[in-house]
């Protein structure tokens, strides 16, 4: 199976999840920022984000919380500043939020593809995401799976992507707690270059590379895919475009004239206003 079956298999799988609250729309492009230097400021939870919509589609709104409501009105896929009621209703095991949408009415949407809206400028200047990364680099040099699933969003989980186009797999904070010892082999997807399937356990696979950028003399970028960019032609997928992320990124070596860098795109969501692990995307370059 190649990685664009895995590929195809994800969008599928998640697409269906919300059947008729997904439509169609025209894309929209993704702001990008230079990085900046952290320092304390406040995040407010009040307004939220569309995410997990593809490219060309949308985010239905319904006059009430159940997929046979009548429509009022979509969403495009990088809709922001969303102001929500606080309202929840679960519906079949879906949970949906009230949000105010437009300024005629209220209208309920499926949570899953909401997360809470933070501009930019005001990420990159938020110093809790700083001490998130420590954490997170504490967490995988002392194999700490409580601290690592701590961190881990409970809004979406955290999903993980040893190659961009690969496998993507998605842990939510119980599956995180185990994630370090699990012997759960999976298929993370085929190599650039030899085109060899990746096939072991977390611990096997990407937390090795996890532990190796984080251990070294790393460089961060927010907003900014860097080297990333010229390896695909989308390094933070469009699903994600409202979702802030660093780039960590580990130099290369002289030895290689500089072209055995790692890199792991970062992704952090906020729930109730705290920031948590969203995503995990490496890119690298092998000799």
């Amino acid at each position: 199976m190649t990685e664009f079956r895995y590929l195809f298999l994800f969008f599928f799988t998640w697409l269906s999840i919300g059947c008729s609250a997904i439509g169609k729309e025209d894309p929209t492009p993704t702001p990008t920022l230079a990085p900046a230097t952290p320092v304390p400021t406040q995040i407010s939870s009040n307004n939220m984000a569309v995410i997990l919509v593809s490219e060309g589609q949308f985010l239905n709104a319904h006059l009430e919380p159940n997929e046979e409501s009548a429509v009022v009105e979509t969403l495009p896929a990088t809709a922001i500043q969303i102001p929500r009621t606080g309202q929840e209703e679960s519906e079949t095991e879906v949970l949906w939020a009230e949000v105010q949408a437009s300024t005629t009415e209220a209208s309920w949407v499926h949570a899953h593809y909401l997360t809470e809206y933070v501009p930019p400028a005001d990420f990159c200047l938020d110093s809790r995401v700083q001490l998130l990364l420590d954490n997170l680099k504490f967490a995988l040099e002392s194999d700490d799976e409580a601290l690592f699933a701590s961190l881990v969003s409970p809004a979406h989980g955290l999903d993980l992507r040893y190659y961009r186009y690969g496998t993507l797999a998605n842990y939510t904070r119980e599956e995180a707690e185990w994630a370090f010892s699990s012997e759960y082999t999976l298929n993370w997807g085929h190599e650039p270059g030899s085109g060899d399937e990746k096939i072991g356990t977390f611990s096997e696979i990407p937390l090795p590379m996890l532990k190796e950028v984080f251990s070294a003399n790393y460089v961060l970028y927010c907003n900014d895919p860097g080297t990333a960019a010229t390896f695909a032609p989308e390094p933070w997928p469009y699903e994600y475009t409202n979702i802030n992320y660093y780039q960590v990124f580990k130099p290369g070596t002289e030895e290689y004239a500089n072209m055995d860098w790692r890199s792991w795109l970062v992704g952090i969501e906020y729930v109730e206003g705290e920031p948590y692990l969203f995503a995990l995307i490496l890119f690298q370059w092998t000799p």
